[in-house]
């Protein structure tokens, strides 16, 4: 126990001490955490820029506009005479995303014709298109529908029979864990987690490959009594006591401010802080790989990104090729990104993440096992 407070101390020093440790671990998360949060300040696409070419000109299609314009997802910047200009102003980036209007719009609708209008968007934004076209194609739908009830009372039809023919068949739906359907609500909790784990991953292989280039293995061994358990433990907890640091920070600060609330804060801490330590200890076996700190920080510069990726967070796992599924198995956040994410946006008794848990704590098991081995076999032992 001696043993384990000394290296214990020794390492919160180090992290007190370090200017690179204290950028890693304190400072980071405040910077990063914020400034993701204010990018997505808004929450949902507002006020994207549309185009309108209306070859009708008609009074139902200035009043369409209008519903359009009226809109906080829509605003009308420009008219156009022609497609081919609308076209124009997309490459320019003048526009987002035009609605083309046929002569013959307003008089096929009072007849009960079909009709039609095109869109054209810009689609290399998938979040601008998706939202413009979803908000065009409900406004198209909610004039129709006006358009066809006052039709049907011209022709006898009683009002209250006349709203429930224009939509026969109505259909319930309940959007979970993000109702709002708010673009910030699915990826501040992917960023936010990103940035957490490269953290953590960089400021634990970046402390453990110290004690390799400083040569400084054999003073933890004889500070232990020859036993490995101290060390590692010793080495591992003040992380922990980092990873709920920053835990406690997007919990209780940035989701609030973000305007992701939930009532299962403690049931997410709780969650977070078994995942830091098996991030914790999963940094400490791959942290063998490295020779010098140098290294290890620009070989992990690439590792979170293609490994949340793989994680099934914005793509499931059963849609990866083989091998991806495969290696995905081999990293910690493939066993609890989607736990977290959910944890992030609803209220859930801790019992829905049993099976994560468990996953979590064989990972954890692993990783022990494996330290305890390499440690072991390293020539200063």
């Amino acid at each position: 126990m001696n043993g384990f407070v000394k290296i214990l101390s020794r390492e919160f020093k180090r992290i007190l001490t370090s200017k690179d440790l204290i950028v890693i671990c304190l400072l980071a998360p405040f910077i990063y955490f914020y400034g993701l949060s204010y990018i997505y300040e808004k929450q949902v696409p507002k006020d994207i820029k549309i185009s309108i070419v209306d070859q009708d000109n008609s009074s139902v299609s200035r009043l369409y506009n209008r519903i359009i314009d009226a809109t906080p997802e829509l605003n009308i910047n420009s008219y156009y005479s022609s497609t081919h200009s609308a076209y124009n102003a997309i490459f320019k980036n003048e526009t987002d995303i035009f609605y083309f209007i046929p002569k013959d719009f307003s008089e096929n609708l009072k007849r009960g014709k079909s009709t039609f209008a095109f869109i054209g968007a810009n689609a290399s934004n998938f979040m601008i298109s998706s939202s413009a076209i979803k908000t065009i194609v409900m406004t198209s739908q909610y004039l129709s529908a006006q358009i066809l009830v006052k039709m049907l009372i011209k022709n006898g039809i009683s009002k209250q029979t006349a709203i429930s023919m224009q939509q026969p068949l109505k259909t319930n739906f309940k959007w979970i864990f993000n109702p709002a359907k708010t673009y910030s609500n699915f990826l501040i909790p992917f960023l936010i987690f990103a940035v957490f784990q490269q953290i953590l991953i960089v400021a634990v292989c970046h402390t453990m490959s110290l004690e390799t280039e400083q040569n400084t293995w054999k003073d933890l061994y004889k500070i232990s009594d020859g036993k490995i358990m101290p060390i590692l433990f010793g080495k591992a907890v003040p992380y922990i006591f980092v990873a709920l640091y920053m835990t406690a920070i997007f919990i209780f600060l940035i989701f609030p401010f973000a305007d992701i609330y939930n009532s299962s804060k403690i049931n997410l801490f709780i969650l977070s802080a078994i995942y830091a330590l098996v991030i914790v200890f999963f940094a400490m076996m791959i942290s063998h790989l490295f020779k010098t700190p140098v290294i290890s920080l620009c070989t992990l510069t690439f590792y979170s990104m293609p490994v949340l990726l793989i994680s099934g967070f914005a793509w499931p796992l059963y849609m990866l090729p083989p091998y991806l599924k495969i290696a995905a198995h081999i990293f910690p956040s493939t066993y609890f990104i989607n736990t977290f994410r959910f944890y992030s946006l609803n209220d859930m008794p801790l019992s829905y993440a049993s099976g994560c848990i468990i996953n979590l704590i064989i990972f954890f098991l692993v990783c022990l096992s494996v330290n305890i081995i390499v440690f072991k076999r390293k020539k200063y032992f």
